[in-house]
């Protein structure tokens, strides 16, 4: 039998005990110990048996394969390489070639064995260097990485014309030898390319059957090299032919592959979707927006069949996505139950008398929200229907609400003030000491001097930004009703104001060169006085003297002279005939601005010059006539008249 046979053909020989070689003992370790320097036994294989059965039983086993697997088999050992590859193995990869699914490869070229061939079709690593690359030359049957195909010794670029010139055997044989396009992605130009050793070949063998002329030095043809140039050219054409199917199978494959991977995605996607929907989350999932994001997950995404083991790895991860999303979502929907009730309660108080109180001493809607009376209304259960008629009984208290709100403010304000004054004002508990001329604040946005009642609606400590983010989580539900307020509230906003003792020191100097008391004079009293100061470190020799109000004087000191120490002297008091010059000149001055209006009902404002801006809005957004722009109780502390020049 051939099995006896072999056995006996690779039985060893026998050995002469004499010559036997003695073999090392390693010294074992003391006291049981493992020596850290003993090298373990090399484990072999799992089919080292494999040769042992018999060849028929092997190739009928083979030919149920692939041959990228008979490739990788005659890689894994010399004694497989060996029985693969010989002749007598050639049916086996031509069995398997029959085994390849749709699309089939072309037919093996005549030039190139089986083995050859699927190693050309489906091995990845470049026959050079042995780098992987997908890059095949089809024409020139290998292939090549780009740093391969960019080497002269293994790949020539050639040309594409033909000289008109005499020629010698290189420029023959590069008409000759199968040329392949090359151009990748990295170059916007491509060339034509050819194996070096093929070409060398070609020109070797032109050289053999022609000759070159003495006289000229040129490569003359004959009949041996025009039958071997009619051979390589039908060589050439055999190539190009095949080629063309390498290609087009090439892009089958590509193409199949694309449509694999995408169905293997769409139905990992659905098996993902199917499992999540039997777990109760079909309600997140019939968002299109929560769908899509969802699957795009790059645990989602990938293009592999979904396995239970897969699934138990990404439940808890997508369990956890949706989990956030409701919670956005239920966010989100109590956000917009709380938009529709401010709605609402912004209709109800002012039909319930809130737009009857004086602008200087009302409460916003937001100051509103985050009383009890209203919040306990605005926070009750989203699923409870909200009227007007629910805030009617805390608006019935709006008075009282007011004055409350406005005492809590007052008291924020006299926190601020200097230790002298704010032991005055909480003995009196009243507002003269804040409507005194030198009692200024400034908020933590602009530097502008901020007086008493304008402070409690300036427009900086109204800034939705004010409000953060919520930090604890047993205030959860009342942050989320500061994030939907249309504005900041006032006891928010306010954290950001400090005493302005520098305006308070401008005001109190010039309120004494206009002979009063800056303990006890109010601004209104400041305004009926009405003086106008010069400011004796701005004469100007031509255009004269620099004089204005105390508003603007105040402003022009904090502005121009900063750096400068407060003096008493840097400023004169004008005289009565001087003052009506002054008065003269700001009239004829072109630079008027009239302070900021609002509408009486939204409070839209707008800071510009056009109370036609305001008029419009309640046209078109209130459709009534009946009320007029109101002016703003946040107007900027720089009003005209402005300063002016007075000639010298």
């Amino acid at each position: 039998m051939r099995r006896s046979t072999r056995h006996k053909a690779e039985a060893p020989a026998p050995e002469n005990k004499s010559s036997r070689k003695r073999a090392k003992k390693t010294a074992e370790p003391v006291n049981g110990s493992t020596s850290s320097n003993t090298k373990p036994q090399r484990r072999r294989g799992k089919l080292r048996f494999i040769t042992e059965v018999p060849l028929d039983v092997l190739f009928e086993i083979f030919g149920q394969l692939l041959p990228i697997d008979l490739l990788n088999l005659s890689c894994a050992s010399k004694a497989l390489r060996d029985i693969l590859l010989r002749k007598s193995a050639a049916f086996v990869w031509k069995q398997t070639f029959l085994n390849v699914p749709h699309p089939a490869p072309p037919p093996c070229p005549d030039d190139l064995n089986e083995p050859q061939y699927a190693n050309l079709l489906w091995r990845k690593q470049c026959f050079f260097c042995g780098v992987s690359t997908p890059l095949v030359l089809w024409h020139s049957q290998v292939r090549a990485c780009e740093a391969c195909v960019d080497s002269p010794a293994k790949f020539t670029p050639l040309n594409s014309y033909t000289s008109a010139g005499p020629q010698d055997a290189l420029e023959i044989a590069k008409t000759l030898c199968s040329r392949t396009w090359y151009c990748p992605r990295s170059r916007l130009i491509g060339t034509f390319v050819c194996l070096t050793s093929h070409l060398m070949a070609i020109q070797k063998r032109l050289e053999e059957l022609g000759k070159i002329n003495p006289d000229t030095q040129q490569f003359e043809t004959n009949a041996d090299t025009e039958e071997y140039a009619r051979q390589c050219r039908e060589t050439a054409a055999t190539k190009a032919s095949h080629s063309a199917l390498c290609y087009n199978w090439e892009d089958r494959v590509k193409t199949n592959r694309r449509t694999e991977l995408k169905n293997k995605g769409e139905s990992r996607k659905n098996a993902i979707l199917a499992k999540l929907e039997e777990l109760g989350w079909g309600t997140e999932l019939s968002n299109h927006s929560t769908r899509n994001k969802l699957l795009a997950l790059p645990v989602v995404k990938q293009k592999k069949e979904l396995t239970e083991r897969v699934w138990a790895n990404i439940e808890p991860d997508l369990v956890e996505f949706l989990t956030e999303v409701k919670r956005q979502r239920l966010d989100q929907a109590w956000i917009d139950v709380l938009v529709d009730r401010i709605k609402i309660l912004t209709g109800a108080a002012s039909d319930g008398g809130l737009d009857a109180i004086p602008l200087s001493d009302q409460p916003s809607i937001s100051d509103l929200c985050i009383m009890p009376e209203y919040r306990a209304v605005l926070e009750r259960p989203a699923t409870e229907r909200t009227t007007h008629q629910d805030f009617a009984d805390a608006l019935a208290h709006l008075s009282e609400q007011t004055n409350q709100w406005r005492k809590s403010n007052i008291d924020v304000l006299l926190q601020l003030l200097p230790s002298g004054s704010k032991k005055q004002g909480k003995k009196r508990l009243d507002t003269s000491i804040l409507d005194l001329c030198t009692t200024f604040f400034r908020c933590h946005s602009c530097r502008e001097p901020i007086s008493y009642p304008r402070i409690l609606n300036h427009a900086c400590l109204k800034n939705p930004r004010i409000l953060e983010e919520p930090q604890d989580e047993e205030k959860e539900r009342e942050d989320t009703l500061l994030r939907t307020l249309p504005e900041a509230p006032w006891v928010y906003g306010c954290k950001g104001i400090v005493f302005d003792t520098e305006a308070s020191n401008i005001a109190a100097m010039l309120i004494t060169l206009c002979g009063q008391d800056p303990e006890t004079l109010s601004t209104t009293a400041m305004d009926e006085v009405d003086s106008r100061f010069e400011c004796l470190r701005c004469v100007h020799p031509t255009k004269g003297k620099l004089v204005m109000t105390w508003r603007i004087a105040l402003l022009h000191e904090l502005e121009e002279h900063y750096e400068e120490p407060l003096k008493v002297t840097s400023y004169r008091l004008l005289d009565p005939d001087e003052i009506i010059a002054a008065k003269e000149g700001e009239s004829k001055s072109k630079k008027q601005s009239p302070p900021s209006f609002l509408c009486p009902k939204c409070k839209w404002t707008r800071n510009t010059s056009a109370k036609s801006d305001i008029e419009r809005h309640i046209k078109w957004y209130h459709g009534e006539k009946s009320f007029e722009p109101v002016l703003s109780p946040d107007v900027t502390f720089r009003i005209p008249p402005y300063a002016v020049k007075l000639k010298i």
